[in-house]
């Protein structure tokens, strides 16, 4: 019976395979021993992310401005560019002196007195005619005492007879008919203004004829009543002349001007106390009234020996 029992036991290592047999899983590798991995349920698939891609704009066009037509006033190219010209309709009649100096007689019979700057000399003296009427480019002055206005003659705006220099052939210049006698255009700093006597002084800064040198300033009185900021604004003005004055007809606040460096009182540095200290040393050693207890003082001077005959003092 045991041994019947043994080797029925051990048939299954006799008996043959069977024809189908079920298929074995495959061995998974072997792990290190100091590295255990959990079997885990496997995760559902996940949907595949959908990456939006935003069309590339175009860049807008930027609509350009058409060129302007060659004046003689031409728009300013800063918001903040000083500058004082105007347009003068008149005769010029020079002294008998001097070509340079002279007046311009208006087309209301106003003579203004006139320079002209060397720029202009030539065309006067070989392609103006004296005796007729031309638009005269000027820079407006006026005095500081009486008040007076003064024109430099810059230039001649007559583009039907005379070339101008740096003229676009593709467009035509204003002609001279179409402009405005009288008008000026005055943008600078405001740094007077006295509603009762509707004055108005424009402080406008002139560039350097040189890298090296400071910018130059020159002052026009303006005569009119405005609202709003003006002292110590930057202002557009569009003025007319009327005879000898030069009446604002209307303005525009461009905004207020940048802070001044404050500066020391006194207007220079203040002495070290290296060189303080010398010069209470020459001074013998007197205390100032700012300088500390313990200074000492000047010495006091040694009396003098009493000679024959003088008079003790007894008080």
């Amino acid at each position: 019976m045991s041994s019947s029992s043994h080797s029925f036991s051990n048939s299954n290592d006799t008996v043959s395979p069977a024809l189908n047999p079920p298929p074995t899983p495959p061995q998974s590798e072997s792990l290190p021993s100091d590295r255990t991995e959990t079997l885990q349920r496997p995760h559902p698939p996940r949907k595949p992310e959908i990456v939006k891609v935003e069309a590339k704009r175009e860049p807008e066009a930027v609509e350009e401005k058409p060129p302007e037509r060659p004046s003689p006033i031409p728009t300013p190219s800063e918001p903040k560019q000083y500058r004082a010209i105007g347009l003068v309709r008149g005769r010029y009649v020079p002294s008998e002196e001097q070509l340079t100096r002279g007046d311009l007689l208006t087309a209301d019979e106003t003579p203004v007195q006139a320079v002209l700057l060397g720029r202009v000399m030539s065309l006067v003296k070989n392609h103006v005619d004296l005796d007729r009427e031309h638009v005269w480019v000027v820079y407006p002055r006026t005095g500081q005492k009486d008040g007076k206005l003064h024109l430099q003659i810059v230039g001649v705006w007559e583009p039907e007879t005379l070339h101008q220099s740096g003229e676009d052939s593709t467009l035509t210049p204003i002609p001279s008919s179409e402009v405005e006698d009288g008008y000026f255009s005055v943008r600078g700093e405001v740094i007077f203004y006295s509603e009762e006597r509707e004055c108005i002084i424009v402080k406008i800064r002139q560039s350097p004829r040189k890298q090296n040198q400071p910018p130059k300033f020159f002052k026009v009185q303006l005569k009119g009543k405005l609202e709003g900021k003006l002292l110590r604004h930057f202002w557009d003005f569009q003025v007319l002349r009327q005879g000898e004055e030069l009446v604002v007809q209307g303005g525009e606040d461009i905004g207020p001007m940048p802070p001044k460096r404050r500066q020391k009182k006194g207007g220079g540095r203040r002495p070290s106390q290296h060189f303080k200290g010398k010069e209470r040393e020459g001074r013998g050693g007197r205390r100032s009234p700012s300088s500390p207890e313990g200074t000492p003082r000047r010495p006091s001077r040694t009396p003098r020996p009493r000679r024959a005959g003088d008079v003790p003092n007894t008080q």
